[in-house]
C-alpha cells in the first residue's frame, strides 16, 4: 500500500485531565467493592483481554509533559475496531487522567498510537487499552510508563541502552538484566530491533522453534541461489509480520510494559548494511536501489514503534490532533533524529546514521586491478597536503605497480584478460544471482570489457594470469604470456592496494580493508567531492550535523549524550611490523614470524560500514562537536562491547567518550571476525596451525592497535565474544556505565540459543558486570 495525504495511519493525540470519571463499571471508582478491579484480577466489567492484544502494550518518547502509547488489537474483525485508552496515576486505575476511545484502523494493521499530553513531569503513569464485545470489556495488560523530569530539576537519571535482537534461533535472555533493575526511567534502543531476513546463512540459524516464514512469500525478496536461498522482507506485510512476531516475545513484552522506549533504527529495520534506499545483499552484482521497499520498512516502523515520528519534522511542541504517516515523513524526507531532556543532568540526542549517508567508499564490485589514483595524481595530492618529498616517495613505494593495458606493447594481454575475467565474472555472478548460462555470459563479458582498460595493477593481474594458466590446457594461447612487469613501472593506488581481492565481496570493501591506504583513498575521495561541492563521507547530512552542533552548543545540561546506531570506537587490527607491543610475548613471536603471510602484515579496519568507514568526517565531527562539548556517545550495531576515550579538544580541553554495548541476542562480532579471517586465509593458501589461536587475541589486538601515535583515539576496553546490555546512571557529579554481559559459544556457554525465561536466577548468576565512571573529565574502570 502507498500512503497518501488522504490515506494514512492516524496516531492521535489526547490531553490528560486532572481527574476523569470512568464510564466503565468497576474501574476503581465503583461503589461496589466486589467490582473494583485489583491488579492481576478480573471483574465482572473488565476481563482479561490479552488474547485480543497479542503484542501487548508499548510506550515511548517520554518528555516532561507527554508520552507515546501504543497497542495493536486482533479480534478477527476485518474492519476498524473501537478501542478505549485509560491512563491513570495508579496501577488500580482509581485516579484516571485519560479515558477516551479511538479507532484502530484495519488498513494500518489495527495499530493504534496515541500521544498523551499535559502530563506531570517525572511521574509514573499506568495505562491499558480496552475492547468492548458482547457486553463485556476486555483489557490489555497494564503498562507502566514514566515522563521525563522537568528540565529545572536536579535529579538522578537511570536508563538502559540496547541493540541488535535477532529472533531467528535466539532468545532475548539479556533483557532479564533490565527487568532486574525495575527503577529504570527508560530504555534506549539503538537499532536492529528486527532483522529483515529469515535465514541468512552468514549469521542466522534456521529450523528451530524461533523461526519466521513470511505469509506473503510472493511479496518477499528472495536472495541467494540454489540451496543457499533465503528470504528478506520486502512488502509492507513482510515488515509488519516481523514486528508482530518479535513483539510476541515474552521478555520483550515485559520490557515494553515496564519502561518507555526511545528508539532509532540501524540497517536491519530495512536491509543489512544499507545506505539510503540501497541494499547490499548482492555486493554490486546487480542494482539494489529499492525505494518502495525502504518506504515499506519505514511505514511498518512508524506503525509499530513508539516513536513520535511527527515531532522531528516540526522540532516544536505539537498541539492535539491527528499525527499522520504520510509521504512527507517517508524516504527521502525521513527525519527521526530528535532530542530529549531529563532534568538538569541529561540531554540526549538521538541520531540517524542510515537515511542520508553516502555509499560505502569502496564499492563491493570494484575491480581489484583498477588504479584509482595514478602516481602523478597521488604525488600531487600528497604534496598539496604539505608532505615532504621524501615522505611522498616512501608512500608511493608502497603502492601497487601498474601498466596501461591499452599500450601497444600489451596488445596480446588485453583480449586474454577479457577472456579470463569473463569466466571469473560469470562464475561469481551465478553464485549471486539466478541466471541462465547465456545471461551470465553476456553480463560477465560486458563487465570484463568495461574493466580491462587503462591503468591496471600488475600484481593482481599476474595472480589471475597464473590461476588461468594452471587450469588451461598447455596448448591454450594464454599459456604463452609471461607475467606482467611489477618493477620498473609506475606505482599507484589500486583497489587491490586497499585489500580488495574479489570481484563481488564485502571483504575488502565493507570489512577487512587496509587502514593506511584506505585513509589515503578516503581523504582523496573527500578532497575531490569537496571540490564539487559535495561529500563522500558525511553520514550525517548538513541538516543533521548542524542540528547536533546547535543542540550541544546551546545545551545547559550537566551531561550531553549522543545515541548512535553504530560505534565511534576505532576497530583496528595491527599486524604490521610497526605495531605496539601487546605485552604477550608468545603472541608477539607469532606476529613477527613468517607464520603470518606478508599480505596480512598491515593494519586493517575491521568494519567500514560504521564510523571507521568515514575517517576524515568522523575525526572532524568527534573533535568539533563531540569533544568540544564533552559529549558521551552511546553505540550499538557491532555485537561487541567497547569503551573509547577520544582526543581532547584543543580549545575547550574537553573530550568525548564512547560506550558501545553488545547485542541482545545477535551473533558476536568475534564469531563474524573469525569466519572472515578464515575466508581471507583460505584465499592465501593453507592456514598455519599457529593462527588457529588468533581469535583468543582479538580483544588484545583491537586494544593494542590504538596505542600507535598516529591513532588519536584510545580504545581501553573490548569484549568481542560477549553479548550484553548496558545501564547508565547519571547525576550532577558523574556518569556510571554498567555493561551487563554474558559469554557466548566461544566460552562454551549457550546463553542465547536456549530460553532462560523461566530460569531467571540461573541466568543472572552468569552475568558479567563491567563498570566505568566518568567524573571531572576522567574515565575510570571500577570493575
Amino acid at each position: 500500500m502507498i500512503y497518501t495525504r488522504r490515506k494514512f495511519m492516524k496516531t492521535l493525540a489526547v490531553s490528560a485531565s486532572v481527574v476523569v470519571t470512568s464510564n466503565i463499571l468497576g474501574c476503581g471508582s465503583s461503589s461496589s467493592d466486589d467490582e473494583v478491579v485489583e491488579p492481576g484480577t478480573d471483574s465482572p466489567s473488565i476481563l482479561d483481554g490479552s488474547q485480543y492484544f497479542p503484542q501487548s502494550v508499548v510506550s515511548g518518547d517520554p518528555r516532561a509533559d507527554s508520552v507515546i502509547l501504543w497497542t495493536r488489537i486482533e479480534t478477527g474483525t476485518a474492519g476498524d475496531i473501537s478501542v478505549m485508552l485509560q491512563v491513570s496515576g495508579d496501577e488500580n486505575f482509581s485516579s484516571l487522567v485519560v479515558e477516551e476511545s479511538f479507532d484502530a484502523v484495519a488498513d494500518y494493521d489495527h495499530c493504534l498510537k496515541v500521544r498523551v499530553t499535559e502530563l506531570a513531569p517525572g511521574q509514573h503513569y499506568y495505562y491499558r487499552f480496552i475492547y468492548q464485545s458482547g457486553g463485556n470489556h476486555y483489557a490489555s495488560r497494564t503498562g507502566r510508563t514514566k515522563t521525563a523530569a522537568s528540565p529545572d530539576t536536579d535529579t538522578k537519571v537511570k536508563f538502559a541502552y540496547v541493540s541488535c535482537q535477532d529472533y531467528i534461533g535466539r532468545y532475548f535472555n539479556n533483557y532479564l538484566s533490565l527487568l532486574d533493575n525495575d527503577d529504570l526511567d527508560f530504555v534506549v534502543h539503538l537499532g536492529d530491533y528486527i532483522y529483515e531476513t529469515t535465514g541468512d546463512s552468514l549469521f542466522q540459524a534456521t529450523g528451530g522453534a524461533r523461526s519466521i516464514e513470511f505469509t506473503d512469500s510472493e511479496g518477499a525478496l528472495t536472495i541467494g541461489v540454489g540451496d543457499n536461498k533465503t528470504q528478506a522482507a520486502n512488502s509492507l506485510d513482510n515488515y509488519r509480520q516481523l514486528y508482530k512476531t518479535y513483539r510476541t516475545d515474552e521478555l520483550l513484552q515485559r520490557i515494553h510494559e515496564r519502561f518507555p522506549m526511545i528508539a532509532i533504527w540501524d540497517d536491519h529495520e530495512f536491509s543489512d548494511d544499507s545506505w539510503g534506499d540501497n541494499a547490499t545483499y548482492l555486493d554490486g552484482a546487480a542494482d539494489e536501489k529499492q525505494t518502495q521497499r525502504k518506504k515499506n520498512s519505514e511505514i511498518a516502523y512508524f506503525e509499530y514503534m513508539p516513536i513520535d515520528h511527527e515531532q522531528p519534522h516540526t522540532q516544536s511542541d505539537l498541539a492535539n490532533g491527528l499525527m499522520p504517516i504520510s509521504e512527507e515523513h517517508l524516504f527521502p524526507n525521513t527525519r527521526i533524529y530528535r532530542d530529549f531532556k531529563f532534568g538538569k543532568n541529561l540531554h540526549l540526542a538521538m541520531t540517524d546514521f542510515r537515511t542520508n549517508r553516502p555509499d560505502h567508499i569502496l564499492p563491493e564490485d570494484a575491480f581489484p586491478a583498477t588504479v584509482e589514483i595514478d602516481q602523478s595524481t597521488l604525488s600531487g595530492f600528497l604534496a598539496a597536503t604539505g608532505m615532504a618529498q621524501a615522505a611522498i616517495d616512501a608512500v608511493v613505494s608502497q603502492m601497487s605497480p601498474y601498466i596501461n593495458i591499452d599500450d601497444a606493447m600489451f596488445a596480446a594481454y588485453k583480449p586474454a584478460f577479457i577472456e579470463i575475467f569473463t569466466g571469473l565474472y560469470m562464475q561469481d555472478l551465478m553464485a549471486k544471482i539466478e541466471l541462465t548460462q547465456e545471461e551470465a555470459f553476456a553480463q560477465a563479458q560486458q563487465r570484463a570489457v568495461s574493466v580491462i582498460k587503462g591503468n591496471l595493477a600488475t600484481s593482481y593481474l599476474n595472480l589471475a594470469l597464473a590461476g588461468a594458466q594452471n587450469s588451461l590446457p598447455a596448448e591454450h594461447p594464454i599459456q604463452q604470456l609471461p607475467a606482467l612487469p611489477e618493477t620498473g613501472v609506475s606505482q599507484g593506488l589500486a583497489f587491490y592496494t586497499l585489500g580488495k581481492t574479489s570481484l563481488f565481496n564485502f571483504i575488502g570493501s565493507r570489512y577487512f580493508v587496509i587502514k593506511d591506504t584506505y585513509d589515503l583513498y578516503a581523504a582523496y575521495r573527500e578532497y575531490v567531492a569537496n571540490l564539487q561541492g559535495t561529500s563522500a563521507q558525511k553520514a550525517f547530512d548538513d541538516a543533521q550535523t548542524s542540528w547536533l552542533g546547535q543542540t550541544f552548543a546551546t545545551s545547559d545540561s550537566t551531561w550531553k549524550m549522543l545515541g548512535s546506531s553504530v560505534t565511534f570506537s576505532p576497530l583496528i587490527f595491527d599486524l604490521s611490523p610497526n605495531r605496539a607491543d601487546s605485552g604477550f610475548a608468545p603472541f608477539e613471536q607469532v606476529l613477527s614470524s613468517d607464520t603470518i603471510p606478508g599480505q596480512l602484515k598491515q593494519r586493517f579496519y575491521l568494519e567500514a560500514d560504521q564510523w571507521d568507514g568515514f575517517p576524515q568526517f568522523k575525526s572532524s565531527f568527534v573533535n568539533d562537536v563531540m569533544s568540544q562539548f564533552g559529549v558521551i556517545s552511546l553505540g550499538g550495531d557491532i555485537h561487541s562491547s567497547y569503551v573509547t576515550a577520544h582526543k581532547p579538544n584543543e580549545v575547550t580541553g574537553l573530550r568525548s567518550y564512547n560506550f558501545t554495548t553488545s547485542s541482545v541476542s545477535s551473533g558476536t562480532f568475534g564469531s563474524f571476525l573469525a569466519n572472515g579471517m578464515n575466508d581471507i586465509f583460505a584465499q592465501l593458501g593453507e592456514v598455519p596451525d599457529a593462527l588457529s589461536d588468533l581469535p583468543y587475541y582479538f580483544d588484545i589486538l583491537v586494544r593494542t592497535a590504538t596505542k600507535r601515535e598516529d591513532v588519536s583515539d584510545d580504545l581501553v576496553f573490548s569484549r568481542m565474544w560477549e553479548h550484553g546490555v548496558a545501564i547508565v546512571e547519571v547525576d550532577a557529579d558523574k556518569v556510571l556505565v554498567n555493561f551487563h554481559n554474558i559469554g557466548s559459544e566461544f566460552h562454551n556457554i549457550d546463553l542465547v540459543s536456549r530460553s532462560y525465561y523461566n530460569d531467571v536466577e540461573s541466568f543472572l548468576e552468569k552475568v558479567r558486570l563491567y563498570q566505568f565512571q566518568v567524573s571531572d573529565g576522567t574515565l575510570t574502570q571500577l570493575t
